[in-house]
C-alpha cells in the first residue's frame, strides 16, 4: 500500500497542473495529514496574528493557520500564479474571507519582495510577521542560507518560522530527486537558524500523519523576544 501511494505522489507532470495536484493531495489524504500535524503544534500566537505563507503552493499551511487564528491576516506568495489560483479556490472552499488574504508572486530567494496580483509591488518590512510557514520550498532558492536569513528578519520578536521540510528518509530523498529539489541538510538548516538567534527544534511526523510522514519533517524556529 505504501509503495503504491508513493508512486502516485510523485508525478512532476501532475505538479504542473495546480488544480489537479490539489485534488490529488486531498484524495490521497495528504491535506488531512498535514492539518492533523499542524493542529498538534502548540504556538503562542494571538488571534490577530500576521501570517506569511512563502511558496504557498495550494495553500495548505497558510490557510490552516488563518482558520486557526480567526482575527489574523495572511500574505500568501508563490512563484507560479496557477498555484495562487488553486490556493484561492481552497480559501473559498474553506469559507475564509477574501479581505483577510493578500495573494502575491514572489521568489523564495527573495521572500520579502512581492508583486501583488494587481501588479503593485510590495516590499515586506522586517519584523512584520508573527508566523511564517514554508513547505519544502527552500531547496529551490538560489541561496538557501540567504533565504532563511530573509525569513528570520521578517519575523517579529517571539514569532515562529515553521518549515515542513523534506525529510532525510527514503521517501523524502526520493521525492527530492524526482522534483530536483536540492536543499541543505536538516542539521545545517537548524544551525543557520540558531546562528540567526532562533530557538530551534525538529518535530518528526508520526504514523498518524501518514502519508505526509513519508516525506516531511518539521523544523520549528522561534525568534527571541
Amino acid at each position: 500500500m505504501h509503495r503504491a501511494a508513493n508512486r502516485q505522489m510523485l508525478s512532476p507532470k501532475l505538479y504542473k497542473n495546480s488544480h489537479a495536484y490539489d485534488w490529488f493531495l486531498r484524495r490521497l489524504g495528504y491535506e488531512h495529514s498535514i492539518d492533523r500535524f499542524l493542529r498538534g503544534l502548540e504556538l503562542e500566537c494571538d488571534r490577530d496574528c500576521h501570517i506569511l505563507d512563502a511558496g504557498c503552493g495550494t495553500g495548505l499551511l497558510g490557510l490552516h493557520f488563518l482558520e486557526r487564528y480567526p482575527g489574523g491576516s495572511l500574505i500568501a506568495t508563490d512563484l507560479e500564479p496557477n498555484f495562487l489560483s488553486a490556493a484561492n479556490a481552497n480559501a473559498m472552499r474553506r469559507g475564509l474571507p477574501s479581505d483577510r488574504i493578500t495573494w502575491g508572486i514572489s521568489n523564495i530567494s527573495a521572500p520579502h519582495q512581492v508583486r501583488r496580483l494587481d501588479g503593485q509591488s510590495l516590499e515586506l518590512a522586517d519584523e512584520t510577521f508573527d508566523l511564517i510557514c514554508v513547505g519544502a520550498v527552500l531547496g529551490y532558492a538560489d541561496d538557501t542560507e540567504q533565504s532563511l536569513g530573509h525569513l528570520v528578519r521578517l519575523l517579529q520578536p517571539g514569532g515562529y518560522l515553521i518549515n515542513l521540510e523534506m525529510n532525510e528518509g527514503l521517501g523524502g530523498r526520493y521525492v527530492s530527486r524526482r522534483y530536483q529539489y536540492r536543499n541543505l541538510p536538516i542539521a545545517r538548516i537548524e544551525e543557520v537558524l540558531q546562528d540567526a538567534g532562533c530557538e530551534v527544534r525538529e518535530k518528526p511526523f508520526r504514523a498518524v500523519h501518514f502519508p505526509a510522514k513519508l516525506t516531511r519533517t518539521a523544523i520549528i524556529a522561534r525568534k527571541p523576544r
